[in-house]
Parts: C-alpha cells; structure tokens; sequence
C-alpha cells in the first residue's frame, strides 16, 4: 500500500518533561492510526502528522504553545492537546487507548476543516470507525502471502505484536482458518521505525520457510525448517 500519510505519532509532555515511556507505549497505536488513515486517504503527501498531549503545567511553563492550536505547512500537521495526566494514568489499559483514538479524531476532524482538506476528513471518519471496530487491536501485518508449502497451498503472515515490554515479530502459517505453526523472530524496543520496514518478503522452498529483508540485519535470510503436516 502506499503512504500518503508518512507518519502519524503520539507525544506526551508534562512541564519540562518530556514523557518518553508513554511516546514508547503508545508506538503501536500510532502505528494502526497511520495504517488506516492510509487505508482511505487519497489527498495531498502529508509527511508528519504530530499529536502532542501535554499538561497544564506544560502550557504554564511555556506560554508560547497555544492549546488546542493546529499548526499546518506543506506536508506537516501538528496538533497541542491538554492531558489531564492523572486521570489518564488512572484508566484501564483500553481507556487509555480509547482516549487517544478519540482525541486524534476530534483533531484530524477538525484540521481537514481548518486546512481545506477533505479527504483527511474522509480518512479520519473511516480510521476511527474500522479502529472501534477491530477493538483498537494494533498488531501490524508486515506481509501476507499464499505459499506452496509440502505441496499444499498455506497462508504466511509476519506480524509485528506491540506490549509494554516491546515489540515482537512473529511468523503465523494458516492452513484454512487453522493456525498449524506460529514462531517469534525478534523483538525491538517499542517506537524503532526501521522494525517495521525491515523485513521484504516470506517465501518457500516447499518445506521451508525463507523470511528475507534489510541486509543490514544480520539474522537475514532466515530459513525455517517447517515439519510436515
């Protein structure tokens, strides 16, 4: 698929603190807003797209940042929210989510508005609404293929799975809708772009697996011998 939105990230701040652990977490959320975004947006390159979120004590501190104030220039949107940070850390792991769903729709609605751009608008609505429906689930699909595998057509998918731990890419073979092999390949710290991109392609030797990528990565080819089933 290709990216007319490069990139759609979460930023949180609290006075002069800039809150890194929840930029990490929240990675995979960020991730899924850029995917479906991009899923239906057809409209003009935009190459960032930033939501900060930050306390009142960041807006007394800095009095230059105007709350709830969308900054655009060609091929950048930027967005200052408020949180309320002790409230947020006090909600569920999926309110939190929700929270932050619903605070990149009211701006991404609003900004399409504010900067004549109705396709993002467009895109906004359907990202939301397949967001809800999916139950906010962030696991990224790197790949999808049909391969020939002991003479038999199967379904290969590399996955990145996101945790607070990290992230975790894994390799799931279907025959059907029967999982018969699933394997964890590697694990990165959560917000470390080049894990998503650097894997190519999955192939198949008809009793192997071969994930091929970036050749920089020193795993890469990686041959899965695959028993048969």
């Amino acid at each position: 698929m290709k990216k007319r939105i490069e990139r759609c990230l979460y930023w949180f701040k609290d006075g002069r603190e800039n809150l890194n652990n929840l930029d990490d977490l929240y990675f995979g959320l960020s991730v899924l807003l850029t995917t479906l975004l991009n899923e239906k947006y057809d409209g003009v390159k935009i190459k960032f797209i930033n939501i900060d979120l930050a306390t009142e004590d960041t807006y007394r501190i800095v009095p230059a940042l105007e709350k709830f104030k969308i900054f655009y220039q060609p091929g950048h949107l930027r967005y200052y929210g408020v949180l309320d940070i002790d409230s947020f850390l006090k909600m569920s792991g999926f309110e939190r989510k929700k929270y932050l769903w619903d605070e990149a729709h009211n701006f991404l609605r609003k900004a399409s508005k504010v900067i004549g751009n109705p396709q993002l608008g467009d895109a906004c609505e359907y990202c939301y609404a397949k967001g809800i429906s999916i139950n906010l689930n962030t696991d990224y699909k790197v790949i999808e293929t049909e391969l020939n595998l002991y003479d038999k057509v199967v379904q290969a998918t590399l996955l990145i799975q996101f945790d607070d731990a990290g992230m975790y890419s894994k390799l799931i073979l279907r025959q059907g809708n029967s999982i018969f092999y699933e394997k964890t390949i590697d694990k990165a710290r959560n917000g470390i772009e080049f894990f998503l991109e650097m894997y190519k392609s999955v192939e198949s030797d008809g009793k192997s697996i071969v994930i091929k990528g970036a050749k920089d990565v020193d795993y890469l080819p990686l041959k899965i011998a695959i028993d048969k089933f």
